[in-house]
């Protein structure tokens, strides 16, 4: 049977709805699951925290942010390349474990499956969830805004947000992403705008220093260990690959979102990390990385003051872009997460509820799935951390979303290290011409500073609560390895299909 869009499957497998979504919404979809307002928010306050904890010995070490960015940016650059390629050929919502299992088989191809799923749903408890109400826990008190029954409020408003992002879900992934695509407009525009405005008012503190070691004292290995954190921030690239077969022309028009994420991201992210810390200034950087601004925010200090004559305007649309950027987030996260499910279930590896779906085409089971996932997830990580840090609701929240962030990272390196070590096998594999440099030095070089940046992280002994993120998803990691092994020697019939669903 030939789909209405001239597309054949190799089989009769289920099908999620062809061509609902153009390249604007594929871009929209990047964007909204990196959510740059949350992360210019968080993502530079926590790495700042981070360095100037563990660092210590580098008081003024923050000033290198835009750096570490950059950095963090090239990896993840590199990182994408073989997505880029891969989506050239293979269009699924399986995403990247079509690319592996394609490539390296269905072994790694189930290891690869796992992974990107558990990274999704942690960035979606840690990040859209957590993130967000350690945000708000953090910034009302500064604004006078009590919060009633500061240490349960949070677990009504958790459940609540949790269940609204997955009604959001269910409802369609079209209606979703015309609304965010218009709100990820108004998100970069704003902040390219407010940066170049804070960099021509503080002109006179210009320097190259924050694209240089010399705030860190030319130790770079202090930098490889901080981009384990940073490169967290430009997750949301490869973001239209899973609802590739959704997406209209999907091997021209996925391929071409990554390159427009990259660069979007890339400019927004560090262009705003360096009016951060050129209105901050050098003198000033050691309480940078301290807890100092509003909630312990640097940047919303910066927009509350840093705008004279504009009044609190700045400032108000702010906290309005970024509460809304970790909303964007989590529906984006959801969304993708749910498509990798519901991939699976309908190649027989998972039950085959998980890919049913309602009238309009929408994987009801698998968003049920992250649903009581990420609520399992968010309420132990966050009472936990409550027990761990009696009396300290928001540095508790705050710690509970950074643990899950860095919980995750090495779990998404391994997605993007075995990404790159399958375009050469598959390129092989169906007899296409093959570039050194393309196919096998990029790609390599991208999973070799993945793998110094986590050895980096552990070798540093990363101070409390961070360590915690690193040695969870050391174990988190060992769970994934074990199931892959029980799966492939027990149940290796369940594989049979696995990655065979393409367009």
């Amino acid at each position: 049977m030939i789909e209405e869009d001239g597309f054949r499957p190799e089989k009769e497998y289920k099908h999620l709805g062809y061509n609902q979504l153009s390249l604007r919404h594929a871009v929209s979809q990047a964007i909204g699951l990196n959510a740059p307002g949350g992360t210019i928010v968080l993502y530079v306050a926590g790495t700042a925290a981070l360095l100037t904890f563990t660092f210590s010995k580098y008081p003024d070490g923050a000033f290198a942010i835009p750096l570490i960015l950059l950095m963090a940016l090239i990896v993840y650059s590199m990182m994408s390349y073989s997505s880029y390629e891969f989506s050239k050929y293979l269009s699924s919502s399986g995403g990247y474990y079509t690319f592996v299992a394609n490539g390296l088989g269905r072994g790694l191809g189930l290891t690869t499956a796992l992974s990107y799923i558990s990274y999704q749903i942690l960035s979606f408890t840690g990040f859209g969830i957590l993130g967000f109400i350690g945000f708000a826990y953090a910034i009302l008190p500064s604004l006078g805004i009590a919060v009633p029954y500061v240490n349960i409020l949070w677990i009504p408003v958790t459940v609540a947000f949790i269940l609204f992002v997955s009604f959001l879900i269910y409802k369609g992934i079209k209606p979703s992403l015309k609304y965010v695509s218009y709100a990820i407009l108004i998100e970069v525009i704003f902040f390219v705008a407010t940066s170049i405005y804070l960099i021509g008012v503080n002109h006179a503190s210009l320097s190259i220093k924050p694209f240089t070691a010399i705030p860190v004292g030319g130790n770079f290995i202090i930098l490889m260990a901080m981009m384990v954190y940073a490169i967290g921030s430009f997750v949301g690239v490869g973001g239209s690959i899973p609802i590739a077969e959704e997406t209209k022309n999907p091997k021209k028009n996925v391929p071409r979102s990554i390159i427009a994420s990259i660069i979007i991201l890339g400019v927004t992210i560090i262009l705003a990390s360096y009016a951060e810390v050129i209105s901050w200034g050098y003198v000033n950087m050691s309480s940078f990385g301290t807890g100092a601004g509003i909630g312990a925010y640097p940047v919303l200090s910066i927009y509350k003051n840093g705008f004279a004559g504009m009044s609190l305007i700045p400032f108000v649309v702010l906290l309005i872009i970024v509460i809304n950027s970790f909303f964007t987030a989590t529906v984006s996260l959801g969304t993708n997460a749910s498509r990798v499910i519901f991939s699976l279930s309908r190649e027989g590896v998972v039950s085959e509820k998980l890919s049913r779906t309602n009238t309009r085409g929408v994987p009801v089971y698998a968003i049920l799935f992250i649903t009581i996932v990420s609520l399992a997830i968010v309420l132990s990580t966050g009472i936990a951390f409550e027990l761990l840090y009696p009396g300290q609701i928001i540095d508790a929240l705050l710690y509970s979303s950074v643990f899950l962030l860095v919980l995750e990272s090495p779990i998404s390196y391994i997605v993007h290290i075995l990404t790159n070590t399958s375009l050469h096998m598959y390129l092989k594999k169906k007899g296409m011409k093959t570039h050194i440099f393309r196919h096998i030095i990029i790609p390599g070089i991208s999973s070799i500073t993945l793998v110094a940046a986590i050895i980096a992280a552990v070798y540093f002994d990363l101070s409390a609560p961070y360590i915690y993120g690193v040695y969870g998803s050391l174990v988190w990691v060992a769970i994934i390895a074990i199931t892959v092994v029980i799966m492939y020697t027990r149940y290796r019939n369940h594989l049979d299909n696995l990655g065979d669903f393409t367009l």
